[in-house]
């Protein structure tokens, strides 16, 4: 009897310990995942309650314009007002650059891109004017005379009946849009003489032509101010059928414009020639 009552306890011993570990092992268990139910649902009601994101700013029609076209597109803007941010380039080059990147959905410039693959929306005529210093009293000016002095072939203007000063050649600088109309009508792939003074606006480019004695230069006809007349070439002025030197303003896009841009174009087509920008004319 008391070898039986002494092996009880040990009996419990042998088989209840190791069955009680195996409860206490499934209930740390069962309270783990009951803990992790918890967060679970702590984290998914706090995101409910969360307010909503902000969804980010709508970002308008972004036009491109230069020191060039940014009087007309302001000018634009207050005969068809349109909600667009204008953002400025100091280039022709650097308004196509951004066009091509997507920094804007389409740029304005004086001047068109023959061979360009980007689309090209014509709004309005214009023309690229020559201005000389008043007392040389031209008043108009052959293809091959204005090469002969732009190029330095010729540099007195007595050779061309114009008085006894030197000539003195002013350019815009490289990129802009004047540059390049204007070595693409008249200079006919020919080069600037490397005396020519290269100046950086159309500001600056009629400043010095009427403070030089002898000096010529160019600039858009939009850009010249009251008071200054342009020379002719062979005997026609710009604006008149058959000049030298006209240009379309253009808006450049990737590609085919939408919406409000889309209206706000062919608007521009329809204005009237009373309501053109100064140095404007309507489409053909």
């Amino acid at each position: 009897m008391a070898a039986f009552i002494s092996a009880a306890p040990f009996a419990a011993g042998v088989w209840l310990v190791p069955h009680r570990c195996r409860l206490v092992g499934a209930g740390r268990a069962a309270a783990a995942r009951v803990k992790r139910t918890i967060w679970l649902l702590l984290i998914l009601a706090c995101a409910a309650c969360a307010p909503a994101a902000t969804p980010p700013p709508a970002v308008g029609v972004r036009i491109g314009t230069t020191p060039e076209s940014r009087p007309l597109v302001e000018a634009w803007l207050q005969a068809v007002p349109a909600a667009f941010t204008v953002v400025d380039y100091t280039s022709h080059r650097q308004l196509l650059r951004a066009v091509a990147a997507g920094g804007v959905v389409a740029g304005i410039s004086c001047a068109s891109e023959p061979a360009s693959p980007l689309v090209q929306v014509p709004l309005a005529q214009t023309a690229l004017a020559i201005i000389a210093h008043p007392a040389l009293g031209l008043t108009t000016l052959t293809r091959d005379q204005l090469q002969a002095i732009v190029t330095g072939a010729e540099t007195e203007w007595s050779a061309l009946g114009a008085g006894a000063s030197t000539a003195k050649v002013a350019y815009r600088e490289e990129g802009s849009a004047a540059r390049t109309a204007f070595e693409q009508l008249l200079l006919d792939g020919k080069a600037p003489t490397p005396a020519a003074r290269v100046l950086p606006g159309a500001q600056a480019m009629i400043e010095y032509v009427a403070a030089t004695p002898g000096a010529l230069g160019y600039a858009w006809l939009s850009e010249l101010p009251a008071g200054i007349t342009p020379v002719a070439i062979d005997g026609r002025n710009p604006g008149e059928a058959g000049y030298a030197a006209p240009a379309t303003v253009v808006a450049i896009a990737f590609s085919e414009p939408q919406g409000a841009l889309r209206e706000w174009l062919a608007a521009l087509q329809r204005v009237a020639p009373a309501a053109m920008p100064r140095g404007l004319s309507v489409l053909p």
